[in-house]
């Protein structure tokens, strides 16, 4: 299925260049609608038949499912290619912790509370949760409202409302209504049931089966009912089932991507089946954690998990944050003077540049041996300090610049500059350039702790 270009795309809009959409002319608005920059709503004066148009042709191979409402609301799914690289991915695999009626009370307010305050950084992206699963495992309905309405009550994000007793969806989704919670799942014995439970409610949902002929007639079954917001469950396996869950993921995609409409859906997994009798917990959270990894990999767009122990949550979410940049774009950090640790003016001045994990290994480091500095980060495209150097994008002229424009000699009682160990070839010319003194810091941020308490003294360390 390929993707639209901005002239496909120009050619249904009004061609009036009005301003309206922010864009100075219609053909840059069809550039940043086709690139999902732009929304077609951003263009005022586009007719009905325009739009329907426009949403035809930009509907993506796996159509957007949106989760929850407001601000808490989460979108999955929204994509359009097998592999970052041909474009790249727009809405992250969210990842649901779930909880069960079978749990106890204590239980469930530790899982609630854990997702509510789960959240650490990486290359400042904040790394979180996003919401929580309610199974019923008891087949008791009052239980079960019991449980929705306390999990509800506690946490505001999206919810699953999971259990293939059609009964217990019903009643959960009677609750939690305005939520807009995704309902989980309809298989081929329940699903005259929750079709008629998700266009009621105006809820998305789940489908679940093994064999994909049978997703492909479920989806359809649930389009033909006016049902969009559906997302399948091919049902993963592990251990000897493993690669043949990974075909299963693979070939839903390709499917998508090459046009087939009724596989163009988000891709979901339930991760903890082997969890249901497990004896050795650690090996099951250590499987978990592999499978859930190998699935954000292979396509899916939800993941409800079991384990929240953190060493099995971490990579996960680090992977899904890696995988979901802008493959065409560097990470970067603004480019300016970072005072470190209440630096003052007797601080070090150390220059780094703007690719984010530079950055953040320097200046997490210095906060880490907690030493007072000002971190000079320069403009160099988002290139680390070694391919800057390399690719002459960090020279002295660039340097001066920063010095220059940051202000730095009045910032601090000195003139002294340490540039990293990679960058000490460009010393001299920096020094002859911007008339401070420079000196060549270590190789490695790590070792910049001993290096500034030899070098500057106790009172600068």
């Amino acid at each position: 299925m390929a993707r639209p270009t901005a002239l496909q795309v120009y050619k249904h809009l009004p061609i009036k260049n009005c301003g309206r959409c922010g864009e100075n002319t219609c053909m840059a608005y069809a550039i940043k609608l086709a690139e999902g920059v732009r929304k077609i709503d951003d263009c005022p004066p586009l007719s009905d038949e325009q739009k329907k148009k426009l949403i035809e042709l930009l509907t993506p191979a796996v159509r957007a499912v949106e989760i929850g409402t407001g601000k808490e609301a989460i979108k999955v799914g929204g994509e359009e290619v097998s592999y970052r690289h041909e474009l790249r991915f727009f809405n992250q695999t969210a990842l649901f912790i779930e909880v069960s009626d079978a749990m106890t009370g204590r239980e469930v307010d530790d899982r609630i509370n854990y997702v509510k305050g789960f959240e650490t950084e990486r290359l400042g992206h904040k790394l979180k949760l996003d919401g929580i699963g309610i199974r019923c495992v008891s087949r008791d309905i009052k239980k079960y409202k019991d449980l929705v309405q306390k999990t509800a009550k506690a946490f505001t994000g999206p919810l699953i409302l999971c259990s293939d007793d059609m009964k217990a969806i019903k009643a959960g989704v009677e609750i939690v209504k305005k939520r807009r919670p995704l309902l989980y799942a309809a298989t081929p014995k329940n699903l005259k049931e929750a079709l008629n439970i998700a266009r009621e409610h105006d809820a998305p949902l789940a489908l679940r089966s093994p064999d994909m002929k049978e997703l492909g007639l479920m989806a359809k079954a649930a389009s033909s009912k006016g049902i969009e917001d559906i997302v399948l469950d091919p049902i993963a396996g592990f251990g000897p089932h493993l690669g043949e869950t990974l075909n299963r993921y693979a070939m839903l995609r390709k499917a998508a991507v090459s046009g087939l409409r009724e596989y163009g859906h988000p891709l979901m997994a339930k991760t903890f089946f082997m969890r249901e009798e497990c004896i050795d917990k650690e090996k099951c959270a250590y499987d978990e954690s592999s499978l859930a990894s190998m699935l954000i990999d292979r396509f899916a767009s939800i993941l409800l998990m079991h384990s929240i122990e953190p060493w099995t949550i971490l990579p996960i979410l680090t992977f899904r944050d890696g995988l979901y940049t802008d493959p065409r774009i560097e990470p970067t950090v603004e480019p300016k003077l970072y005072p470190l640790v209440n630096a003052g003016k007797d601080s070090p001045v150390i220059l780094t540049t703007n690719f984010a994990l530079t950055y953040h290994s320097v200046s997490k480091d210095l906060e880490g041996a907690k030493i007072p500095s000002h971190l000079l980060v320069v403009d160099t495209n988002g290139l680390a300090v070694s391919v800057a150097v390399a690719a002459d994008k960090l020279t002295p002229q660039l340097v001066k610049e920063a010095l220059e424009k940051n202000k730095v000699a009045g910032k601090v009682s000195h003139k002294t500059l340490i540039i990293p160990g990679v960058a000490g070839r460009l010393k001299d010319e920096i020094r002859e350039l911007t008339g401070w003194k420079v000196i060549v810091g270590p190789q490695d941020s790590s070792q910049l702790a001993a290096f500034l308490k030899e070098n500057h003294g106790k009172k600068e360390a």
